[in-house]
């Protein structure tokens, strides 16, 4: 059926009267389907009594006043409240006995009351009749009917019984628990109800509805509902409900599932660390995982305790493992463990203390001759394996016919085939280990044959007088000097001579000019890359 809702549709408007004079009331009142009217005045409910009355009837509520008084002015206020009573179904009109002719119609009608909806089942002698061809059952309000379109024998029978069924909505009895779940474990949840059967139940997670399968079984035990989750992981977690529903009704509950997170490193540490002796480490990793985490440090699968040279701690999802100061002792391998209910994880770095490398004997500069080879070696200290970089005029050597890189454990050498003028130069050396590195330079330049830069002059003397025949020269040590008088007279240091080579100038110094000293000088100079010569005439005066 369908409650209308209670409604004032004729009111009293403000009424006059003189004292002693009865009065009444009166207010129409629709809606459906037991209406109870109060009547107030000045905010206080009025009760019928012998000087007013009050009377509903015929959906009008009236207030009766027998003589008015002066106290009975003021402000009366009509209320009117819907009282909706679920009333059990019951037969106001059964079924009868009846006697029909084969072949013709037969409607057979009752009428029922109580409160809606109600159910309506027909049964023959037992047996429940539904609606088709042979038989159509009719329901509207309060009257109820079966035709059978055209009798026969078969439908005759000791009994024809109507069963009225008024159903109960389903409500819950205990409800689902939310719960933590393990990964891989399984969950499951249940809950009890009461009502009219038949039921039917559906679960949803996080409003997606749920059906039977390899991961989930749904089920339905009497009054018992339940939901199984197999081998849950975190992504199961969430808000499952279930709903159940009858003819009457739905009704649903909800209840949380939390599979705990096993931890997970979102910041590994790094697979290798190196640092030099003496240098502070600080190692961390970043960690995911419900909560409470438990972090431990191991030293080559040996505990790492706090203090000492050691400070560990575990802030906003970062583990941290500090040493104050390494020594070539700390060495090894270091693991971060991460553990809570749902398992573990770790993760590992290896420590290598090293000493930088530095050189400690270094390349000497290199004079070579052209065509030939020349060799660059240099030795160096600290930790190895070491990184060799050879440059010249700064840019990196790569192995070539010309640049041949050799190292051998702590020395390296460069050596350069068969020098040319472009291959002289500023060249480098650049040792490297993880922890450091170190430099040192040296030159490599081409032999240069002697020449002069300022050649001999003639020179005269006055007989007796002292004489010097001098040169300025250069090119590539060591230079050899030769004086020779006349072609084949080769001269030396004696009484009268003094023959020298300091400061780049070549010198022969007379210091009594005679017969024997006069004619033409020759000098040579000769090192390995070449020689040159260049001569003069001395004259003496007097002769």
């Amino acid at each position: 059926g369908i409650l209308v809702p209670p409604q004032i549709t004729e009111k009293p408007e403000v009424v006059k009267v003189t004292v002693g004079d009865p009065v009444s009331l009166d207010c129409k009142v629709t809606g459906s389907p037991e209406l109870r009217v109060k009547w107030m005045k000045d905010g206080r409910e009025l009760k019928s009594i012998r000087q007013h009355k009050l009377i509903f009837e015929n959906n009008i509520s009236s207030l009766k006043i027998q003589a008015a008084q002066t106290e009975d002015e003021g402000d009366c206020t009509c209320k009117v409240k819907l009282i909706v009573l679920v009333i059990a179904p019951s037969f106001i009109k059964p079924l009868v006995d009846m006697h029909e002719i084969l072949g013709s119609f037969v409607q057979i009608c009752c009428k029922i009351s109580g409160s809606l909806p109600i159910s309506v089942e027909w049964k023959k002698d037992g047996t429940k009749i539904s609606s088709g061809l042979k038989h159509k059952l009719i329901q509207q309000d309060n009257s109820v009917s079966i035709e059978i379109e055209q009798l026969e024998r078969s439908d005759a029978g000791t009994s024809l019984t109507l069963f009225i069924l008024c159903s109960e909505p389903p409500s819950f009895v205990t409800v689902p628990e939310s719960q933590t779940a393990l990964p891989k474990a399984t969950a499951r949840f249940k809950g009890t109800f009461k009502g009219t059967p038949p039921f039917t139940v559906k679960w949803f997670k996080d409003d997606t509805e749920l059906m039977t399968g390899p991961t989930c079984l749904i089920g339905l035990d009497g009054l018992s509902c339940f939901l199984e989750l197999y081998s849950v992981g975190v992504t199961q977690s969430g808000v499952y409900s279930c709903q159940v529903s009858n003819d009457a009704g739905s009704i649903h509950c909800s209840a949380n599932l939390t599979v705990k997170e096993p931890p997970e490193f979102l910041l590994k540490l790094p697979a290798n660390k190196f640092l030099k002796q003496g240098e502070s480490l600080r190692l961390e990793c970043k960690v995911s995982g419900t909560v409470p985490l438990k972090i431990t440090w191991y030293k080559n699968d040996t505990k790492v305790t706090d203090g000492g040279n050691y400070r560990t701690s575990f802030v906003d999802s970062v583990a941290v493992l500090e040493l104050v100061s390494t020594s070539f002792e700390d060495d090894g391998v270091y693991t971060c463990e991460a553990q809570n209910d749902a398992g573990s994880v770790s993760c590992s770095t290896t420590l290598t203390i090293k000493d930088p490398p530095s050189f400690v004997k270094i390349p000497q500069p290199v004079e070579g001759l052209k065509g030939k080879d020349v060799s660059l070696y240099c030795e160096m200290s600290g930790t190895a394996p070491f990184q060799i970089t050879w440059f010249k005029d700064r840019k990196p050597l790569m192995e070539s016919r010309k640049f041949k890189l050799v190292s051998e454990g702590s020395s390296a050498t460069l050596h350069v085939i068969g020098i040319e003028p472009s291959d002289a130069g500023e060249y480098e050396c650049k040792v490297s280990n993880s922890v450091g590195s170190d430099t040192c330079q040296t030159s490599i330049k081409l032999r240069e044959p002697p020449s002069f830069v300022k050649r001999l002059s003639n020179i005269t003397v006055i007989l007796g007088g002292e004489v010097t025949l001098v040169a300025t020269v250069k090119g590539s040590e060591p230079i050899t000097v030769s004086w020779v008088q006349d072609k084949d007279h080769i001269l030396r240091d004696s009484d009268n001579r003094k023959i020298t080579y300091e400061n780049n100038q070549v010198a022969v110094k007379i210091f009594n000019a005679d017969a024997t000293t006069a004619g033409k000088y020759t000098c040579q100079l000769r090192n390995d890359a070449g020689s040159v010569e260049c001569f003069a005439n001395l004259t003496v005066l007097g002769l």
